[in-house]
């Protein structure tokens, strides 16, 4: 039940309204999918109910990291113990009532903290003006522990143009340089936001840089830049346990996608989401907020300010009259 105030709130904006609708929808869709699981189940003693099937009527996932293969829990709602206490908790944005709710949070977030951050990632298909987005992956500051994973193949531009009330959208985040935006060499990503969906993200924080001006500020000399698995691996506020997952799912991750082992693209595009896929993309912003805290700590203000300048300019890619592949050599800086 909706407390009064919410509910004439609800009533004077029909899109929270059919919002607040859908999201009691799909807590009663995963409900009849947990049943029928659990009818599956009772059927076929000792073996174990493929849960892929059922992903799409699900939201919320919390993922279990000690075994190995890691295991995948689905839950109703965010309020499930399970999910709760999860300490890698994935919520599937793939309808617009979610969407709306996770921008609700974004709006939320940017009027009460003074320097609002959050980690952000995209997964494709050749991601860049020539390949298709599939997947954005968000993570906020002060619940480093919950991943948002937009399916933007599903929901297509819109996902870029659906506003709040208050006139909060992805597209108006991603281009606020108050907010700033931890990412991992954004080049492709951006160029691919920006000639698809007309977004030119600003307030940009490089973390692929970063590494490269702790490097530096060490006085050694850097001619390559590292990939994201790499400086999780050297990352001091990540435990042994922590970065072995990582490497793990890493390669998993790969063996799907990656046509030198055997994997197609492709695998971003289809539905059902295959759950490696899903926990994947979701891990790629996971360790990002911990990595913008560890390269800051290691700076000083004026190297600071050449990785900003640095990750404007790699945010500029998009602008080259014709796509250039990102090059691995270090940036001059």
């Amino acid at each position: 039940q909706v407390p009064d105030f919410s509910l004439i709130y609800l009533l004077n904006h029909p899109v929270a309204l059919v919002a607040k609708l859908v999201e009691g929808l799909c807590a009663l869709q995963s409900k009849v999918a947990r049943i029928t699981m659990e009818m599956i189940a009772a059927n076929q003693p000792g073996q174990p109910v493929q849960r892929d099937p059922f992903m799409p009527y699900f939201q919320y996932y919390s993922v279990g990291v000690e075994s190995d293969p890691f295991v995948v829990d689905l839950h109703e709602t965010e309020q499930d113990t399970g999910y709760a206490e999860s300490q890698f908790r994935v919520q599937l944005l793939d309808n617009y009532a979610g969407l709306l709710q996770f921008l609700q949070r974004l709006e939320e977030l940017r009027r009460t903290t003074q320097d609002p951050t959050i980690a952000v990632d995209f997964e494709g298909v050749k991601l860049c003006r020539h390949g298709a987005m599939c997947l954005a992956q968000f993570s906020c500051e002060g619940d480093p522990s919950t991943i948002f994973v937009v399916d933007v193949y599903l929901l297509g531009p819109n996902t870029f143009s659906m506003q709040t009330t208050n006139g909060t959208s992805l597209k108006a985040i991603l281009e606020d340089p108050e907010v700033r935006k931890v990412w991992f060499d954004p080049r492709n990503d951006i160029d691919a936001l920006y000639h698809y969906f007309g977004v030119r993200p600003r307030g940009i924080f490089d973390l692929q840089v970063a590494e490269v001006a702790v490097r530096r500020s060490k006085g050694l000399k850097v001619s390559y830049v590292l990939g994201l698995s790499k400086c999780l691996e050297s990352c001091p506020g990540l435990v042994k346990d922590q970065k072995q997952f990582a490497v793990r799912l890493n390669e998993l991750g790969k063996k799907l996608f990656e046509p030198v082992h055997g994997g197609s693209y492709d695998v971003f595009k289809q539905r059902p989401m295959n759950h490696v896929i899903l926990v994947y993309a979701a891990h790629d912003v996971r360790y990002m907020l911990a990595l913008y805290e560890s390269y800051r700590a290691a700076l000083d203000s004026s190297w600071e300010r050449r990785v900003e300048m640095c990750s404007t300019e790699r945010g500029n890619w998009c602008l080259n009259l014709e796509y250039v592949i990102p090059s691995s050599e270090a940036p001059s800086f």
